[in-house]
C-alpha cells in the first residue's frame, strides 16, 4: 500500500511527490511519468508574466497575484502556500551543484530575450541563461549556428536592439561537426558532453570556441543556442567562458529544449535520492473505484491491461498528467474528457464553439481542464468533489490560459506542493 501515488511526472507531479515524501509520507510512487514532456519545457520557471488587458510584463509578482480571480489556482491554495512552494523549489535548485538556478530580485520578475527576439518575464531560471538578463547593460553578441535554424541570430539581435539601451551584435558560425539527424540539438549536446574530437582531431569544445572567437569584438557576454551539453552543461559552458574570456549564456530555442530536459533529469535524480518509486514507461490502463474513493490504478508497460497488469493501491492519488497538449485532457467528436479518471471537464456544447474565428483569438479550448475545489479535488458538474482521495495539479486544472499569462511553472509548483499537503492532512 502506498501513501501517495502521483499519476504523471511533470513539474507539478514531481513537486507533489517530493513534498509528500519530505513531509512525512512513508511511501510515495510516481506512475506513468513522461520524461519526454520536458523536451517541451524551456527550463524557465514562469510564475506570472502577464495579466489580462495589459500588454506589458508583470513586474511585482505578489501585487499582481492578489488581483487574480478567486478561482485562480494561486488564490485557491493561498499566497502563503505559493510562497512556501517556491521556497521549496529554491531550496532544491538555487546553488544546486547539479543544476544551479537563480531568481529575480525580491518578488520581481527577471526579463530575458527569447529565440524570436521578444522579451520574456520569468521568476526562476537556470544559471546557464543568467548572463543574458536584459537588465544587464553590458554589450552582448548573439551567435547562431548555421546547421541550426532555431535561432536566427541577426534577426533576433535586431529585434532585441530595439528594446535595450546597449549594443547587441549578432553573427552565425558553423558548429564544428556534421550532424546526422535533424534537429541536431541533442546530437550537438552529446558531442559537447563527451568532448568528442572533430575531423581534424580537435576537441569539439575547443573547436567551437575557435569558431566563435574571431567574431567577438569587445563584448563581455555571448549568447548561443541552448545546446551546451545535457549531462555536463556547466562544465561545457565554463570551458567556453575560459576560452572566450567572456560570459556565455544559452538562449532556449524550442523543442527539443535542453534546459527543460536538464530540469527533468535533475528532478528525477532528486526523487530517486529521496526514495520515491518511479515507474517509468508504465501508463495507467485501468482504475477501480468504490463510492467516492479510488481504490487502485492498474499500470502496464505496454499500455495493455492483462492478467499480469500491476495494481497500485494508495491512500491518495495526485493527477498530474497535464492539459490538452500533454494528453491529460482529450478532445474528440464525443466531447472533452480527462484521460485517467474520467473526471468532468467543462466545455461548450458543439465543437464549433471550442475555437474563435480569429486565429489569435481567445479560444475556449486553451482553458479545458478539470474544475477543483479549495483542496484541489476535481469536481463534477454540481461542484462537489468526484473522489475524496484525488487531487489535481498543474495544467490538468482548467479555467485559465496558463500559457498566455505565463504561469505554468508557478502553478505546477504551487499546486503540486499544496496537493501533497492536502493529501497528508487527509491521512492524519
Amino acid at each position: 500500500m502506498t501513501d501517495v501515488a502521483v499519476v504523471g511526472g511533470g513539474l507539478g507531479g514531481c513537486m507533489a511527490a517530493l513534498t509528500a515524501v519530505r513531509d512525512g509520507a512513508e511511501s510515495v510512487r510516481v506512475v506513468a511519468p513522461s520524461p519526454e514532456r520536458y523536451r517541451h519545457e524551456t527550463g524557465l520557471i514562469d510564475v506570472l508574466g502577464y495579466v489580462p488587458d495589459r500588454e506589458t510584463p508583470v513586474v511585482r509578482l505578489s501585487f499582481e497575484m492578489r488581483r487574480l480571480p478567486d478561482d485562480h489556482p494561486y488564490n485557491l491554495v493561498g499566497a502563503k502556500v505559493v510562497d512556501e512552494a517556491l521556497e521549496t523549489f529554491d531550496d532544491l535548485f538555487v546553488a544546486d551543484d547539479g543544476l544551479p538556478y537563480e531568481r529575480g530580485q525580491s518578488d520581481r520578475n527577471a526579463l530575458f530575450g527569447t529565440a524570436t527576439g521578444s522579451v520574456r518575464p520569468t521568476s526562476r531560471y537556470p544559471e546557464s541563461v543568467s548572463a543574458g538578463l536584459l537588465s544587464d547593460d553590458r554589450p552582448v553578441r548573439l551567435v547562431g549556428f548555421e546547421q541550426l535554424t532555431h535561432l536566427g541570430a541577426t534577426l533576433v539581435g535586431d529585434r532585441l536592439a530595439e528594446s535595450v539601451p546597449y549594443d547587441v551584435a549578432a553573427t552565425s558560425v558553423d558548429f564544428p561537426m556534421t550532424p546526422s539527424e535533424y534537429p541536431p540539438v541533442v546530437e550537438f549536446a552529446r558531442a559537447l558532453d563527451r568532448n568528442e574530437e572533430t575531423a581534424d582531431g580537435t576537441p569539439i569544445r575547443e573547436a567551437l570556441a575557435n569558431e566563435i572567437r574571431p567574431e567577438l569584438d569587445v563584448e563581455p557576454r555571448v549568447g548561443v543556442p541552448a545546446v551546451l551539453g545535457l549531462e555536463e552543461s556547466e562544465a561545457v559552458r565554463s570551458e567556453l567562458e575560459t576560452d572566450l574570456q567572456a560570459e556565455v549564456f544559452e538562449i532556449p530555442i524550442g523543442r527539443p529544449n535542453l534546459p527543460g530536459m536538464r530540469l527533468g533529469r535533475r528532478l528525477f535524480e532528486v526523487l530517486e535520492a529521496e526514495g520515491v518509486i518511479v515507474d517509468e514507461g508504465a501508463p495507467v490502463v485501468g482504475v477501480e473505484t468504490a463510492g467516492e474513493r479510488i481504490e487502485n490504478v492498474s499500470i502496464a508497460e505496454d499500455g495493455t491491461e492483462t492478467e499480469d497488469t500491476e495494481q497500485v493501491r494508495a491512500d491518495t492519488y495526485v493527477l498530474a498528467t497535464g492539459g490538452l497538449a500533454a494528453g491529460g485532457i482529450e478532445a474528440d467528436r464525443e466531447g472533452v474528457s480527462e484521460r485517467v479518471f474520467d473526471c468532468h471537464v467543462p466545455h461548450p456544447d458543439g465543437r464549433e464553439n471550442w475555437t474563435e474565428a480569429e486565429p489569435l483569438g481567445d479560444h475556449p479550448f486553451v482553458e479545458f481542464g478539470v474544475n477543483v475545489d479549495g483542496e484541489l479535488r476535481p469536481c463534477g458538474p454540481d461542484g462537489t468533489p468526484e473522489y475524496d482521495n484525488l487531487r489535481a495539479v498543474g495544467r490538468v486544472i482548467g479555467g485559465r490560459d496558463f500559457v498566455a499569462e505565463q504561469s505554468t511553472g508557478g502553478v505546477a509548483i504551487s499546486t503540486g506542493y499544496a496537493a501533497a499537503l492536502s493529501a497528508l492532512r487527509d491521512e492524519s
